[in-house]
């Protein structure tokens, strides 16, 4: 496998050993039922479909951001959206992401009090994570078969061929919807551009 192909996944090697691990000492240094481990989880997950907006939307998609970092985000997204098929593009760097999960952990764990309940957000939040990681792999380069994932895949592509100041959500539009910033997707068939990308 080429250097760059590891480069690509460290994130993912990476939050798989953290999530993993805090998850682990969680569970080995206190006792919680089960429901409770799972609602935590759970909330994790549904929260990453917020982490993905805000970040989309106003990190993202504003290059007059005044700070070096919005800068170089918003730079990298433009990027995306000039070559989708990229493969080097769609995927998330440690630089890029680990600043991130460090401020979810942090605010999680001073809202909650618990590093325990925190661990366990972060292991939804990274399987959100993941779940955004793929369906954008498959936005841009796969040809799914189940009509939720063709609905996702062709959400993600009007985005980047026709409303780019719309529709950040790739895991889902629910949030979307929440912010006004839905719109729902036609049954007509996608473009050229749209069926390439």
């Amino acid at each position: 496998m080429p250097t760059r192909g590891w480069k690509q996944f460290t994130p993912f090697y990476f939050y798989t050993t953290v999530a993993a691990s805090l998850g682990s000492a969680a569970a080995v240094s206190e006792a919680r039922s089960v429901a409770g481990t799972l609602l935590l989880i759970v909330s994790g997950l549904l929260s990453w479909g917020v982490v993905e907006y805000g970040l989309h939307r106003f990190a993202f998609h504003l290059p007059a951001l005044p700070a070096a970092r919005g800068r170089f985000l918003s730079a990298a997204h433009q990027s995306h959206h000039e070559h989708p098929q990229a493969a080097e593009q769609l995927f998330s760097s440690l630089r890029m992401s680990a600043p991130v999960a460090l401020i979810y952990c942090l605010l999680a764990w001073g809202v909650l009090g618990s590093w325990q309940a925190m661990a366990y957000l972060f292991v939804g939040l990274i399987l959100g994570y993941f779940s955004y990681e793929w369906l954008h792999y498959q936005a841009h380069h796969g040809a799914p078969r189940l009509r939720p994932l063709k609905y996702l895949r062709k959400y993600h592509l009007l985005h980047h061929h026709q409303t780019p100041g719309l529709r950040f959500g790739v895991t889902s539009p629910v949030v979307d919807y929440l912010c006004g910033t839905f719109r729902p997707v036609g049954r007509r068939a996608p473009r050229a551009k749209e069926r390439l990308s």
